[in-house]
């Protein structure tokens, strides 16, 4: 699992706001972030999608050697043609058949619950991921929106307090009250 990239608390202001370069970069390491996210849930849905291909893969495989089986047992050799010996090894030739059959069955039930189990956590770790990082950038946002808000309100002080001083330089008398 990629660890969330930390995020600066403040971005360096400049004349006019904040270093642009800084703020690019900030946003550039966040997409690549998404980026990988997007390619491990992706590479988890083909993990995913490949595992059930191997399952129907074992279902028709299963499929085929009960057909098979079927075939055989509905054909059976006329027990009056058959000696005690080829009896014995028919006998055991359906025991080792269903055996077969039996394993064949487990193992598919066992991919079939590892793929899904697979496939749920990969997916749950995803999604997990996406959103903290979603809700890290909203806070980062939020925090970075706020402080815009300050600076534009500390401009405009700033602003009226050199226009008020130009006024005062110049000889005339002050049109605003200092805030």
């Amino acid at each position: 699992m990629t660890a969330v990239l930390p995020l600066p608390e403040s971005f360096a202001l400049t004349l006019r706001g904040y270093d642009r370069e800084q703020v690019d970069e900030r946003i550039d390491e966040l997409l690549a972030e998404i980026r990988l996210l997007t390619a491990d849930r992706d590479a988890a849905v083909t993990e995913a999608e490949n595992l059930t291909r191997q399952l129907e893969l074992a279902r028709s495989g299963n499929a085929a050697l009960r057909t098979r089986l079927d075939r055989l047992c509905r054909t059976p050799a006329d027990p009056a043609a058959i000696s005690d010996r080829v009896r014995h090894l028919l006998e055991l030739a359906h025991a080792e058949a269903d055996g077969i059959v039996a394993a064949a069955r487990d193992r598919a039930a066992a991919i079939v619950r590892e793929a899904g189990e697979t496939a749920d956590r990969r997916d749950a770790d995803a999604r997990a991921r996406a959103c903290r990082i979603v809700d890290e950038a909203r806070r980062r946002a939020d925090r970075l929106a706020a402080i815009e808000r300050r600076t534009a309100d500390r401009l405009r002080r700033i602003d009226a307090f050199l226009a008020d001083a130009e006024t005062l330089l110049d000889g005339e008398t002050p049109l605003r009250a200092i805030a």
